[in-house]
């Protein structure tokens, strides 16, 4: 008995070495719209499939979601079911706040960045609070310059490899209400195609915002980004969508610019606790 609690204390102890073995890290985020570029070329031949869907993370839904629940417990009619009057009159909005419901459905438009509470751990990936983000001097300079930020969150994340690592979901901005017969999406820096929009699977399919995509961060000896994000824009009597699609190697600590004709990325990836 003893031999076989001493070989369960080994396997525990060299578990949680492998674990803080793993190097972990955050990144900060900011995306903006551009301002308005003059006319671009437009090339209707090529038809943009939609995203793939495989190993996607929701945690910015998550967050504003939790963002939506937290607003009606305050009280926002926006996010409080409109026949619960008894309740209103009461005051008593716990009861009516169910955290299972669709809040993100219920934003015209997100904020800028998800309410989550702090966290300091290495166990699994995480959303940071906005406290713990840097950047809200370059989210002033933006609006200086007449820029418009969308987006300003981050994460905590191990080292992982390509296959392991997950999509971490994007959505930010005003929700585009259905029906969407079609969209012109940009492609690249200079040129447009006809497509058709891609679901968001998560929560309501029907549900659409300014911006959605996935962002993934792998380790390979460096660090590897992969973006991919669509923004949503009206131009006339149309819905177009500008595709940003990059692959960026990068080291910690250095601030990058991810550049695109509509769309802005900012970012950094800092390491945390090595």
């Amino acid at each position: 008995m003893k031999i076989i609690k001493s070989i369960s204390l080994l396997v525990a102890l060299a578990s949680s070495q492998y674990a803080h073995a793993v190097r972990w890290f955050e990144v900060e985020i900011i995306a903006f719209e551009q301002a308005s570029a003059n006319a671009l070329k437009e090339d209707f031949s090529i038809e943009l499939t939609p995203l793939p869907r495989k190993n996607i993370k929701p945690l910015l839904l998550e967050g504003f979601n939790n963002t939506g629940h937290q607003l009606c417990l305050q009280g926002s009619e926006q996010f409080i079911e409109p026949n619960l009057i008894k309740a209103l009159t009461q005051g008593n909005y716990s009861t009516i706040c169910n955290p299972d419901v669709d809040y993100v459905a219920k934003f015209d438009e997100l904020p800028l960045t998800p309410r989550v509470e702090p966290q300091e751990h290495m166990n699994a990936i995480y959303l940071l609070d906005k406290t713990q983000l840097n950047f809200t001097n370059k989210i002033n300079e933006l609006k200086r310059k007449g820029l418009n930020p969308i987006l300003h969150t981050g994460w905590r994340f191990p080292e992982q490899s390509k296959r392991r690592a997950p999509n971490i979901e994007i959505i930010a901005g005003k929700q585009h209400k259905p029906p969407l017969s079609y969209t012109v999406t940009q492609s690249g820096d200079s040129f447009s195609a006809l497509t058709h929009p891609f679901d968001v699977e998560a929560h309501n399919p029907q549900v659409h915002f300014q911006l959605e995509g996935q962002i993934k961060i792998h380790v390979r000896h460096y660090l590897y980004v992969t973006t991919n994000l669509d923004l949503r824009y009206e131009e006339g009597q149309d819905t177009r969508t500008a595709r940003m699609s990059q692959y960026t190697r990068v080291y910690s600590g250095d601030i990058h610019y991810l550049d695109h004709p509509k769309l802005g990325v900012i970012f950094q990836i800092r390491k945390y606790k090595h």
